[in-house]
């Protein structure tokens, strides 16, 4: 998997901007189902403008009734996002998506919610841990599931109950990092033991200053080493929308016909 890292200009299309940066704020708070301290909050068109009197708006950015960015006189932050109608086009009628406002504690808060992340910092915060309490997570997984596991390809299949059974009352954006963290062990566990590899911990890069350290599994095949992101493929089954529902029973064989 690769870190995206989005880059707005005043080149970029509004309503890319528009819907990305709207996202970005949702994922953000929602990693565990639950708002951040300090996270943005999202208010009103109405309440922002309101907050924006006697103020000079876009003193930090400005495009003129597409989006401000501005410092307020308390210090606080305020994005503005101004309505949008997307014209017709063919069968598509003509709409509008209404205006809105976030507002961030500080300038250092807004810029700690923009910074690149890493996809797990807040599903397995430290890989070093993880690997060290997987056989504990697998154990939780098997108390979740109200029975032991073989680690055969087989047992899979369970795991793709339990994430149906998971996404019929959570969206994509709303993963546990412990239900994160169970199901990444056990399948990690299953393919390290088919593909006789071993857990390996990798300081990957985000920022010219910060690294994550991802849990992968280094297997030895044909006298070459090779690297799998078991959290990868987990990532994909449980959190990314574009395709909910794939079962891990057949990601796993994608897996091993990638390593080998």
């Amino acid at each position: 998997m690769q870190l995206t890292r989005y880059c707005l200009t005043p080149r970029t299309p509004f309503l890319f901007v528009f819907f990305l940066l709207f996202g970005s704020v949702v994922w953000a708070q929602s990693g565990n189902g639950n708002v951040k301290t300090n996270a943005p909050r999202r208010i009103s068109f109405a309440e922002a403008q309101k907050l924006l009197g006697g103020e000079t708006e876009g003193n930090l950015t400005n495009q003129p009734n597409k989006f401000t960015r501005t410092r307020l006189r308390d210090g606080r932050v305020l994005e503005l996002f101004y309505p949008l109608t997307l014209r017709a086009s063919g069968k598509r009628r003509a709409a509008t998506a209404p205006g809105y406002g976030m507002l961030y504690e500080s300038e250092s808060v807004l810029s700690e919610t923009s910074r690149p992340r890493h996809a797990l910092e807040d599903l397995i915060p430290d890989g070093r841990f993880f690997v060290a309490n997987v056989p504990m997570l697998v154990a939780r997984l098997e108390k979740r599931l109200g029975g032991k596991l073989d680690y055969s390809r087989g047992s899979l299949r369970r795991l793709d109950s339990l994430i149906a059974s998971y996404h019929s009352s959570h969206t994509t954006a709303q993963t546990e990092p412990q239900f994160f963290q169970q199901v990444t062990a056990y399948y990690g566990e299953v393919l390290r033991r088919s593909l006789n590899a071993e857990w390996k911990v990798r300081d990957e890069k985000v920022t010219a200053t910060r690294t994550h350290a991802e849990p992968n599994l280094i297997a030895n095949l044909n006298g070459r080493a090779k690297e799998l992101r078991p959290w990868s493929s987990v990532l994909t089954a449980l959190a990314n929308e574009d395709v909910r529902g794939v079962r891990l029973s057949k990601v796993f064989e994608e897996d091993l016909a990638a390593a080998q």
